[in-house]
């Protein structure tokens, strides 16, 4: 074997083993990296109080929360704790909130809501045993004179009160006319949703009907549209297909599509249970599987009357935070700052090794060198002094580095006397609210738009008033608070801290 060939050889043995030591080194910075990755997360610490101290978490296991998995413990004693859950129920494992809302007008009169009722019974075994359940039916007012009538005064977790009400009180009129208000019921089912405010978070909502709107009441479709998206509720729906093959069921399509929900057409009692368990079988969106709570305690401040270090296990997770008054440290957990360390060292040893490592590949000893290998890496030099002889210099090694310059568009808010400031993946974006109503939500109508599944549609308010400016909750599904008190209104002072659903903004005057 030639001496260039030889070359060749251990130069492929140097790249081999340069690209498995960059393929383990990179795995073992990931597993730093994530090794603190935790289904809880403290969100806030309140220790303005201290000793007393409260923290807000979220849980967004896939398995059941376990309080009795909880500890919490300062200098290994153990410390009591009360554990209070502002977000009732990480779905699905809590369970559900499921609202039928029942069409019995005339169009169904006799064999179609019979197989409807029927259908539904049998496919209510296919529900957890969690599962909260409501159900409402609606006709024609101007038939029947009967509105949105609910089955049950409230959601229960008693299926068999249901399946009871649904074999006795779902009659119809028969009806010519084919009256239906069906887009008005749609919207009281959102509006009683909305009201009952300890329902879970994984809320569903099932309609089912002949699919026609011919109602005196003046309700669209898109405003049934508008409605379920601002609540940020999918709607589901099964359009019972009376015996008359030529019906035409109306947009309820269209509806479910736009929401989110799940469509299907059904004749049979069969065809009817299928829809309606395949519906209950629907995972939780992601937004919808956490869950949150608050943690009130009691600190040990005989070493330190200002701070406590604590130690929040669960399940064996560890997190460790500070809190104390608000001179102290605010708490960065040493294990962070651990990890953290031991990537910076692992990255700079990645780094040496392939520093090495390209050095010694295009190094080339000149005593091992074919002079005749067609090679082009070496030049030949001659000496300028004369009566020296011929020598062969290796190659000089020359590193460059090419900066490629990154463009990072940096967004300059307006000056503004008054401004709220919203941290969202990892910035801080500046918005004024000087406007004498500033809207917030998910929608892009509002004024300032937070495109995050834990804010409503439309949400909040900031409203300029003769002493300064006044916030007010519209209604929000996952509430809005300040200083980690939800609140209904609130008279804001500057550095208040609001939190819309899972997202922290500061207001600035």
């Amino acid at each position: 074997m030639s001496d260039f060939a030889e070359q060749v050889k251990i130069k492929g043995m140097y790249s081999f083993w340069a690209r498995k030591v960059g393929i383990l080194l990179s795995i073992l910075l990931l597993f730093a990296g994530n090794m603190q990755a935790q289904e809880l997360q403290i969100l806030s610490i309140d220790s303005s109080a201290f000793p007393i101290i409260k923290a807000q978490i979220i849980y967004s296991g896939k398995k059941k929360f376990d309080s009795s998995a909880l500890k919490l413990s300062q200098d290994n004693r153990s410390l009591a704790y009360q554990l209070n859950e502002s977000s009732p129920g990480s779905a699905p494992v809590n369970g559900r909130a499921l609202f039928l809302l029942v069409e019995t007008s005339g169009i169904l009169y006799g064999t179609p809501l019979t197989e409807l009722k029927e259908g539904l019974m049998s496919s209510l075994a296919a529900l957890q045993g969690e599962d909260l359940l409501n159900a409402a039916s609606f006709g024609s007012y101007e038939v029947d004179s009967i509105g949105f009538n609910l089955l049950n005064p409230e959601f229960t977790t008693s299926h068999k009160v249901l399946r009871e009400a649904f074999g006795t009180r779902l009659s119809a009129i028969a009806d010519t006319g084919q009256r239906s208000d069906l887009y008005h019921n749609i919207i009281k089912s959102l509006e009683y949703i909305s009201k009952n405010s300890d329902l879970p978070r994984h809320k569903v909502v099932i309609v089912l009907s002949a699919g026609k709107n011919n109602s005196s009441f003046g309700e669209t479709a898109a405003r049934t549209i508008n409605r379920a998206q601002e609540m940020g509720l999918p709607i589901h729906s099964i359009t019972i297909l009376p015996t008359d093959s030529a019906y035409n069921p109306g947009r309820l399509d269209n509806i479910s599509r736009k929401t989110g929900g799940k469509y299907s057409t059904c004749r049979s009692r069969s065809d009817i249970a299928n829809a309606l368990t395949d519906i209950f079988n629907l995972q939780a969106p992601d937004g919808m599987r956490d869950a949150y709570y608050e943690i009130s305690f009691t600190a040990f401040n005989d070493l330190n009357p200002n701070a406590a270090k604590i130690d929040l296990n669960y399940n064996g997770a560890r997190q460790i935070f500070t809190a104390g008054l608000p001179t102290s440290d605010t708490g960065i957990s040493e294990d962070y700052k651990k990890y953290l360390w031991i990537s910076i060292g692992i990255l700079v040893f990645v780094v040496i090794i392939m520093v090495v490592v390209n050095v010694v590949n295009k190094r080339k000893p000149a005593g091992n060198l074919d002079l005749n290998a067609p090679d082009d890496s070496f030049i030949q030099e001659r000496s300028e002094s004369p009566g020296t002889v011929e020598s062969m210099v290796g190659p000089r090694i020359q590193v460059e580095t090419v900066s490629r310059p990154e463009t990072i568009e940096v967004k300059t808010p307006k000056k503004s006397g008054s401004v709220l400031l919203v941290s969202l993946g990892g910035r801080t974006n500046t918005h004024s609210i000087d406007r004498d109503a500033t809207k917030i939500g998910r929608h892009d109508t509002n004024d300032i738009q937070i495109n995050e599944q834990t804010v409503t549609g439309s949400h909040a308010v900031i409203r300029k008033t003769a002493p300064g400016f006044e916030l007010e909750d519209l209604g929000s599904t996952n509430g809005t608070f300040v200083n980690g008190e939800r609140i209904r209104k609130r008279v804001l002072i500057s550095g208040d801290r609001i939190r819309f659903g899972s997202i922290e903004t500061t207001v600035k005057f």
